[in-house]
């Protein structure tokens, strides 16, 4: 399992200005780690995907291997609605499910959370994207030259030993340009750099802890432009209660505020 660890990072804009971030670590044993790299190829798991109708596939859980499998092996041609609830997993093996989705311009419906890889990979493919109440998505950069240059530095501690990154990062590469996705999105950085290219603005709730940041509205609509975006509310009016904003704060996770894409 890969581990990355930021200590300072910076928005970089449009124009000849910097916006200062705050430091920004994803350790890699969380649950929203996105460098989770599966070993041998495992049998599909019914917990991990199920088709509820002709039209509705349903996403529950770690991407690895298993759920590549599970998908591989039922998801139908008719689906037209994804429902996802996944803390994310590994890149590597989210993009070779995410590559059954393109073109298909799915409804995809987070029920729990979207995080990391299923936010970097599977959301970008939606055609509409409902978030329900109290629902969220979490995101923390995806395979770029950035975190690869660093874990050539020996006490960088970026990756499990052996894991080679660049054949990932390329394959990254190649899904964003097929798939028009900002690099924004993936919080792109270049090598020995710490500047997140693509975005504008400024979190809130960001401090030298921060691990990931909490996508609202106004970033998920900036950064996926060609998708239809609904945060649904509950009947009090509110996506996400005060109390469940106090526990993500916990998390060292910020709020997206007015950060956007360019």
């Amino acid at each position: 399992m890969a581990t990355c660890s930021l200590r300072s990072w910076r928005i970089q804009g449009k124009g000849s200005g910097v916006n200062h971030g705050v430091g920004l670590t994803c350790a890699i044993g969380l649950a929203l780690s996105l460098l989770s790299f599966g070993g041998a190829e495992a049998a599909y798991r019914d917990d991990l995907c199920h088709q509820a109708t002709p039209e509705t596939f349903v996403l529950s859980g770690p991407i690895d291997a298993a759920m590549t499998a599970c998908v591989e092996s039922r998801f139908a041609p008719t689906t037209t609605e994804l429902i996802l609830t996944s803390r994310g997993g590994s890149a590597d093996q989210a993009m070779r499910i995410a590559e059954g989705f393109e073109g298909r311009r799915l409804t995809m419906t987070v029920k729990e959370e979207c995080n990391s890889s299923c936010a970097n990979y599977f959301l970008p493919l939606a055609g509409r994207l409902i978030v329900e109440p109290g629902a969220v998505i979490v995101i923390h950069g995806g395979i770029d030259p950035s975190l690869i240059s660093r874990q050539l530095v020996p006490d960088g501690g970026m990756a499990a030993a052996g894991v080679d990154l660049q054949p990932i990062a390329e394959r990254q590469r190649a899904f964003v340009a097929r798939n028009g996705i900002n690099p924004g999105w993936l919080m792109y950085r270049e090598a020995n750099s710490l500047s997140v290219q693509r975005l504008d603005g400024e979190l809130a709730n960001a401090d030298a802890r921060t691990k990931a940041w909490l996508v609202e509205e106004t970033m998920a609509k900036s950064c996926l432009p060609n998708t239809v975006v609904e945060y649904r509310t509950d009947r009090r009016g509110e996506w996400l209660s005060e109390s469940r904003r106090r526990a993500l704060r916990r998390q060292n996770i910020a709020r997206s505020n007015t950060v956007v894409c360019n």
